[in-house]
């Protein structure tokens, strides 16, 4: 026999409402429910998913267009003065020999300087003789001071050619007096029988290294 009343069995089904029919074929009454629902609250999220392995690489790109020139830099100008002199001959053995004035452009370069002309020494006893070069008065620190030196024990007059060379750094920028002097040894007298450009041209080169 047909029923007319279907039975609410879903488990969410909050109210129910009854509703009257009747089956005109077998003249059969009977209640049919109707069921009405809320929505329930969300649910918490879920956890994160494991990690996706690494995709393939992707098609390489086209090659881009040229880009513009730039500027042109100024070109390097050196900086270099030499100053000289004939025949000094000079007898001093405690004194500035010659000076050289120079204009340095950056407190970031170094100057390198180089004397070049002949020396003599003569000592009956044991003696040494110190030339060096010092920068407004004071021996280059950085790294260390530039110099020569000649130890003797001789009455020979032999001049001979030397040249004294080096670099100083964290020197200021501005004019800078590089003096090339003559004086003792750390630890001996110097020669009271000397001779600095003995006929012969004697130089100082300075030159600022960037």
């Amino acid at each position: 026999m047909a029923l007319c009343s279907v039975l609410c069995l879903v488990v969410i089904c909050m109210c129910c409402t009854a509703i009257h029919c009747q089956d005109t074929s077998d003249n059969v009454q009977g209640v049919q429910y109707r069921c009405s629902a809320r929505d329930g609250r969300d649910g918490r999220d879920g956890r994160d998913g494991t990690k996706g392995e690494r995709g393939s690489d992707g098609v390489q790109g086209e090659k881009g267009d040229r880009g513009e020139q730039g500027i042109t830099g100024a070109p390097f100008v050196p900086n270099v003065k030499q100053c000289a002199w004939d025949d000094i001959s000079d007898r001093r053995n405690n004194a500035i020999i010659k000076d050289c004035t120079f204009n340095k452009t950056s407190t970031q370069s170094a100057l390198r300087v180089l004397w070049h002309g002949n020396f003599r020494a003569k000592s009956e006893s044991y003696s040494c003789t110190r030339w060096y070069f010092t920068f407004d008065g004071q021996e280059c620190s950085n790294p260390l001071p530039i110099d020569t030196v000649l130890y003797t024990h001789t009455n020979v007059n032999f001049h001979f050619g030397s040249s004294v060379e080096g670099l100083c750094y964290g020197l200021p920028a501005g004019r800078v007096d590089v003096e090339f002097r003559v004086g003792s040894c750390r630890s001996y007298p110097v020669s009271t029988d000397l001779y600095t450009g003995w006929a012969s041209v004697s130089r100082i080169i300075i030159e600022e290294i960037p």
